[in-house]
């Protein structure tokens, strides 16, 4: 039990440590016995998305889903900091940058909800990414924050990531939503996973917040220069994915502490990649 906030701080994960230590067993084992399993995050997730879909825009309007699906962004990201704060070792503290990915899952959600045209499967599957991301993303970024995050830990968020990421750029290519929506929703959700990925680049929190905000300005761009059509909505979508990875991969690379020149140049060929597509679209008005 923690004598300064009475609430208790660790589970059996930090039990089997004592063993261990009782043992004379030490080092990585023990460090991540400190980050506390997922479940709580997870049953908030299934919560969350439960709420999402009772203020769906065909039960409440379009317009006042999209503020209550804001306003569940916000919730989420307020209650996942003061739940780490309470529960996590300060050492193993993701912050609130480690929110954002798991607020972009609410947001990514709601858009997907917002979509009438997509059938029921995908919904449901969009819901159950949302929960597993707010659920399973804290984890990660405690991770993060020990500097125990490996190569297949970075694999697993860039999975989450693209899997937030990719219902928002087909809503703002999607003409069944209002502009305005289309494209708040895109400038939100790609600065929040951009946040999320650029902070594993090991960039100042200064540097992280400039370059999601440039790299979502980018992909807004795009956004506009694609525009919206139900005819060909899948592969403008995938446009707007190749521009964001090629854009967040060159802002990583000119901000990291390696600032090495053929992995910006690798990453800038996904960007101009990705303009010659809108190009082309743009031309042969698909």
């Amino acid at each position: 039990m923690d004598n300064r906030t009475g609430f208790r701080r660790r589970g059996h994960g930090y039990l089997a440590d004592q063993a261990r230590s009782a043992l004379g067993i030490t080092g990585e084992v023990r460090v991540l016995a400190e980050i506390p399993l997922p479940m709580v995050h997870t049953a908030f997730g299934l919560a969350v998305v439960a709420a999402e879909v009772l203020l769906r825009p065909e039960a409440v309007g379009l317009d006042r889903s999209a503020a209550a699906d804001a306003g569940l962004a916000i919730l989420t990201g307020l209650v996942l900091v003061a739940y780490d704060f309470l529960i996590y070792p300060s050492d193993s503290r993701p912050g609130p940058v480690g929110t954002a990915l798991p607020m972009a899952a609410v947001l990514s959600f709601g858009t997907l909800l917002a979509i009438a045209v997509l059938p029921l499967p995908i919904r449901i599957a969009g819901g159950m990414i949302a929960a597993v991301v707010i659920g399973g993303v804290p984890r990660l970024a405690g991770r993060r924050a020990l500097g125990k995050e490996g190569w297949f830990t970075r694999l697993v968020r860039d999975v989450s990531g693209i899997a937030v990421l990719a219902p928002v750029l087909l809503g703002g290519a999607s003409p069944t939503l209002p502009l305005r929506l289309r494209l708040a929703a895109v400038v939100a959700v790609v600065f929040l996973v951009s946040l999320d990925s650029l902070r594993t680049e090991r960039l100042s929190i200064r540097l992280t917040i400039l370059f999601a905000l440039l790299v979502a300005a980018i992909v807004l761009g795009g956004s506009a220069v694609v525009g919206a059509n139900s005819a060909h909505t899948g592969l403008r979508a995938a446009v707007l994915l190749v521009l964001w990875y090629g854009a967040r991969g060159v802002a990583g690379a000119v901000g990291g502490p390696l600032r090495r020149p053929g992995l910006v140049a690798e990453y800038a060929v996904f960007v101009v990649a990705a303009g010659a597509g809108l190009i082309w679209i743009n031309t042969t008005h698909l």
